[in-house]
């Protein structure tokens, strides 16, 4: 990490002024001070702070990328690596979006890179993008489009602990760059640039809900959302015959989420055949390959228009009022299916990429190759005018989580987090629980060698039980080792190799008076 003590600095208050008709001498100043004190430059350097966050940030012209502190929560390993001047390595973690206010009346919004550093590092990349000029002499930051300038402070630091080199894997961020609408929140309707609609065809009359009683504060954060979303044009007031209760879904932060209770919908609504893929499907796309990228698409239900003839349908009732969506909600019967239609259909033809509703794999054999592929996927999601969500998108990266699976180089298997959790499952006290501990368990039955017959025993429990049945569970010595034994079978899991279809499959099958069994395998070489 680079030296806390040599990024120490005065804790001055920035300032606004107005330039009125100065910016060309105060330019110059700046193109003078430069050159006339370069020595003197190296040695100290200004520093600005964002209103925002109250993040302090180094203005560097001398760094390639401008990059963030990493924090507990985002440490990460990312593939590239920056380097200080001194050539001490500087590990990164990722890249994420902020919306600076630095005091000159606009955002500045940009692409960070979170790095091992104490402070924020504001580099060329973001000063030539927006136009910045930076006097050492007299502490400012000059905007050349807005005629402000700030007021930082200045600090005496190490050259050694300036950003100044970084290894070409950093063309990432460079190419996330070439799209800047792209990682912009878009939740506005009319600037939805495709025409796929998503269709609510029933089979009866109007159905209607009353409206719940909720407890004041629910009712509260229902309000504010519901204001955001009018805001948005992402709901508008309805005057609609049809009507689904409100539901607030709880977020895994706590928080709510107000949608429809659809179920009443949903049951008059003729279903969509489309099909989702298995969660395992994207093992097709990954032989010989090593350079993984995941995309997490922003809002991605947001970005398709409800038909106007069926926007009545989603309305939903609440003690303040009757609104209906102007784009697909959540919890509508053929939401998965409109989406995954529509992925499919933006991303045609690239048979790199594995879309399974929201979350985009890409999955390349090298660096260089891996750069053409995201710029191909990019590319379609920008003329589809579709966001991504840069906080939850990974990008190259040799090991990579998707969809609940670690993919690596070398095959894939259970999430190590996953595996743990399971290893630890209390035993279950009542048939409910079995019944959850085996489903979580066989998410991932392919890693489990003999995994039918393993289970017998527990299987047995739950013959003749209804799903919620609560009935307490008389255990036998045998069957909590049975349990144990499932527990460490998946502890102990290797790597399933990714399938080559150039390569013959041999089914092999085996039965006993328990269970049956069979596998599917390819030898990679005669022995």
């Amino acid at each position: 990490m680079l030296s806390g003590e040599m990024l120490t600095s005065l804790q001055l208050e920035s300032k606004t002024t107005r330039k009125s008709g100065k910016l060309k001498s105060a330019i110059n100043s700046a193109t003078n001070s430069a050159a006339e004190n370069e020595k003197e430059c190296r040695k100290f350097r200004l520093f600005v702070r964002d209103r925002r966050s109250n993040l302090r940030f180094l203005v560097d012209s001398g760094a390639d990328v401008s990059i963030i502190p990493a924090t507990s929560q985002n440490k990460k390993k990312a593939e590239y690596l920056l380097y200080a001047a001194n050539g001490t390595e500087i590990s990164t973690y990722g890249i994420k979006m902020l919306n600076l206010d630095l005091g000159l009346r606009r955002d500045l919004q940009f692409l960070f890179i979170i790095a091992d550093v104490t402070k924020g590092i504001l580099g060329a990349d973001f000063l030539h993008k927006y136009n910045l000029l930076v006097d050492i002499n007299k502490k400012k930051l000059i905007d050349g489009i807005t005629n402000l300038i700030v007021l930082g402070d200045i600090t005496a630091i190490s050259n050694d602990n300036v950003i100044s080199t970084l290894n070409k894997s950093i063309k990432i961020s460079n190419l996330l760059l070439k799209y800047p609408e792209i990682s912009r929140p878009n939740l506005v309707p009319k600037e939805i640039k495709h025409d796929v609609k998503h269709f609510i065809e029933t089979n009866s009359q109007p159905i209607h809900a009353k409206a719940r009683q909720l407890d004041p504060k629910r009712i509260a954060i229902a309000k504010e959302e519901f204001t955001f979303m009018l805001n948005n044009e992402i709901i508008r007031p309805s005057n609609s015959q049809w009507s689904s209760p409100l539901h607030l879904a709880a977020k895994k932060d706590g928080s709510y989420r107000p949608c429809g209770d659809y179920r009443q919908l949903n049951a008059q609504t003729i279903p969509d055949r489309y099909p989702i893929p298995r969660l395992e499907d994207f093992h097709q796309i990954l032989k010989e390959t090593k350079i993984f990228s995941k995309i997490d698409l922003f809002k991605a239900y947001f970005q398709i228009s409800i038909a106007e003839e069926h926007k009545c349908k989603t309305a939903i009732i609440t003690p303040f009022g009757l609104y209906e969506f102007n784009v697909m909600s959540f919890g509508l019967k053929n939401a998965p299916a409109t989406f995954q239609r529509f992925i499919h259909e933006v991303l045609r033809g690239l048979d790199f990429v594995f879309p399974y509703l929201d979350d985009i794999l890409i999955a390349s054999k090298s660096n260089q190759e891996h750069e053409i592929h995201l710029n191909l996927v990019l590319e379609r999601l920008n003329t589809f005018g579709l966001r991504i969500n840069i906080s939850k998108s990974v990008f190259a990266v040799e090991e990579i989580e998707f969809l609940g699976y670690l993919i690596t180089p070398q095959g894939s298997r259970p999430l190590p987090d996953k595996v743990q959790a399971i290893m630890n499952y209390k035993r279950p006290e009542n048939i409910q629980d079995l019944r959850t501990f085996l489903g979580i368990l066989n998410f991932y039955r392919r890693y489990l060698k003999d995994a039918a017959k393993n289970q017998a025993l527990l299987h047995e429990y739950l013959k003749g039980s209804k799903k919620k049945d609560k009935r307490k569970i008389q255990w036998t010595d045998e069957a909590e080792k049975q349990l144990e034994k499932c527990k460490n079978d998946l502890a102990k899991a290797t790597f399933l190799s990714f399938p080559n279809s150039e390569l013959p499959l041999s089914l092999f099958t085996d039965a006993s008076d328990t269970a049956i069994g069979a596998v599917l395998q390819q030898y990679e070489s005669s022995t």
